[in-house]
């Protein structure tokens, strides 16, 4: 992979001419702000092995350029910044949230969009951070101010890093924030000093020298690989002229194509990781009916809020970019690898500041810096028809080489074959000899199944074959725009006005209800008390599915939990000669069964 050739001019020209418009969520605090201003007011800290830190230069003699003598004094040393020297006490926050003139974020009841066992997860969660190193909680708020005074909010530079690879030009657009205040600020998942996003625009070389917009990937929370890129085509990809239109998360500043609120299940490392990939598997097994949905809110839930209606960065709007163009030539690219905030060692990682574009944490180079196309999955992808073209023709040829291989073999194995059978022959009608004849029409058996084999092969090359040419002749149209995506992610959708009450009344009430109901459970556990909380419970969890719109779902999970009772009674009942009431309450319960997924088919017939 190298460099666009052509001078920085011939970048910036094409670097303008396709600029992203960043549309922020209203509320956001942070913008993408320069680098070379955050550095001058942050500093820089040695991590130590025990888990302390050591400060290397103080606050207000930073510059990029002592960044970069300091980190390559330090080759082998942790480092890592640190933008905000004091969180802010609860009387400064207070203040601070007071202030006139306060960006204000409405999020419309987070716990409306993810269901009870989500919620339930979440309050683990929430409970968990007291005994992780986390950003404090007023941290964000010193951030945001020091960002308003000293880094020239209104000044906006993309850092972008072009290359030409495979038939395509990256453009890639890094974008650098102060401070990650999703948590804090939005109830996400997690508060982190520093953050690096990007989006990457891939234009495609035509073969007469053109480049063509074909793709836009973008770095986001849950997608890996083809499902981080779009096509330039894609009826969602919102454009403004040749400017694609990207909704940055609030408070993360992940990118989406379409705008709305999604939910996001964060995994937590090490045990609780694989904890929770055993509770998606068994809720597959045991939930088929649900198409995957419990499965997939297995996890530690929150809201990423999408929805454009703040702020808008880019060509023709009030706040526009200033390019900035950078490479493995540029300094503090090349030579700093800590972190660009403050280090937690958060055991989860997120609460942890990131690595530059380069480098991932560790010091590792980042799989979307150093090989863009395989990040996006466009490894695999030609990058024009006549690409595509080539590349069958090509084929065609080797399969004509081997075609011709093919019949080669096919003949002398024919002539092979036939004298094996002469000689298998004549050597039967000679006395003496049936022993030779029989290992000799043994070996007539193997060779008519390897003739077989490359008969079969041929075969198979030659339909292929007629497949290419056809293309070749009559190409087909392209796939649809979204043919590549596993996994799209899409908001969710909105709730009307009367439904969004209730969801957020139940989603209040509902977990403190059922926390309150355990409790109570340890208190008593007398016949009655135990019945009842069963009830409780059916009742509950009827609530929470039509709150969710699951209630057939619902349905045939109590009916099944009655059929496995049934069963489980069947075999105690077997010994004492009841199995014919047994029985019948089994089979009328399959028939509650059939009867409910009947309904549920008719519904949606």
């Amino acid at each position: 992979m190298e460099n666009v050739a052509g001078g920085v001019g011939s970048d910036l020209e094409l670097l303008q001419e396709y600029e992203p418009v960043l549309r922020f969520t209203a509320g956001e605090l942070f913008f993408p702000t320069a680098v070379e201003a955050y550095v001058r007011i942050a500093s820089l800290w040695e991590l130590e092995p025990g888990g302390g830190a050591q400060q290397v230069v103080a606050a207000g003699s930073l510059d990029v350029d002592r960044l970069c003598k300091e980190a390559a004094a330090r080759p082998d040393v942790e480092l890592s910044l640190r933008f905000v020297a004091a969180r802010f006490d609860r009387k400064q926050y207070r203040e601070w949230r007071r202030r006139p003139g306060r960006p204000v974020f409405r999020s419309g009841g987070r716990f409306t969009k993810v269901g009870l066992l989500a919620r339930v997860i979440d309050i683990l969660f929430r409970s968990s951070l007291l005994l992780r190193g986390r950003v404090p909680g007023g941290l964000a708020a010193a951030a945001e101010v020091a960002y308003r005074t000293h880094l020239a909010p209104q000044h906006h530079p993309y850092y972008a890093h072009v290359t030409r690879e495979g038939g395509y030009v990256a453009l890639q657009y890094w974008f650098f924030y102060a401070m990650n205040d999703w948590r804090s600020s939005f109830g996400g998942a997690n508060d982190h000093e520093a953050d690096w996003e990007q989006v990457t625009v891939y234009l495609a070389e035509q073969p007469d020298g053109t480049l063509q917009p074909a793709w836009v990937a973008l770095s986001a929370h849950d997608e890996v690989g083809d499902d981080l890129r779009r096509r330039w085509d894609d009826p969602e990809l919102v454009r403004e002229g040749d400017h694609p239109v990207v909704f940055p998360g609030a408070g993360s500043h992940s990118g989406v194509v379409v705008p709305g609120d999604y939910v996001t299940a964060v995994d937590p490392p090490g045990v609780l990781h694989r904890l929770l990939g055993g509770l998606r598997r068994l809720a597959r097994i045991f939930t088929p009916w649900t198409r995957g949905e419990i499965a997939q809110g297995i996890g530690i839930p929150f809201i990423d809020y999408h929805r454009g209606d703040g702020t808008t960065i880019g060509p023709g709007h009030d706040r526009t970019w200033s390019p900035v163009v950078i490479s493995d030539d540029t300094p503090w690219v090349q030579q700093y690898r800590g972190l660009w905030g403050l280090d937690t060692r958060d055991r989860f990682g997120g609460e942890r500041a990131p690595a530059g574009p380069r480098y991932e944490r560790g010091g590792v180079v980042r799989q979307s810096w150093s090989d863009p196309l395989g990040w996006a999955g466009l490894q695999k992808v030609p990058a024009s028809a006549t690409e595509t073209a080539a590349l069958l023709r090509a084929r065609v040829g080797a399969i004509d080489a081997e075609i011709g291989g093919l019949s080669a073999q096919i003949d002398a194995g024919r002539t092979t074959l036939r004298s094996a059978t002469a000689e298998a022959t004549s050597l039967g009608h000679r006395q003496g000899l049936a022993g030779v004849a029989a290992e000799r029409r043994a070996q007539l058996r193997q060779q008519e199944r390897d003739l077989h084999a490359l008969s079969i092969r041929r075969a198979q090359l030659l339909a292929e074959r007629s497949a290419h040419a056809e293309a070749l002749e009559n190409p087909p149209s392209p796939p649809p725009p979204q043919a590549h995506l596993r996994k799209k992610a899409l908001p969710v959708e909105a709730e009307t006005d009367t439904r969004s009450r209730f969801l957020r009344i139940w989603s209040t009430l509902s977990t403190p209800l059922l926390f309150a109901a355990v409790a109570f459970l340890f208190f008593d556990q007398n016949v009655a008390v135990i019945t009842g909380l069963v009830v409780f419970a059916v009742v509950f969890l009827g609530v929470e599915a039509i709150a969710r719109r699951r209630f057939l779902a619902y349905a045939m999970t109590i009916v099944l939990a009655v059929l496995a009772v049934g069963l489980a009674v069947l075999v105690a009942q077997e010994v004492f000669g009841r199995w014919q009431t047994v029985l019948a309450a089994v089979f009328g319960a399959a028939a509650v069964a059939t009867l409910v997924v009947n309904l549920r088919d008719l519904r949606r017939g």
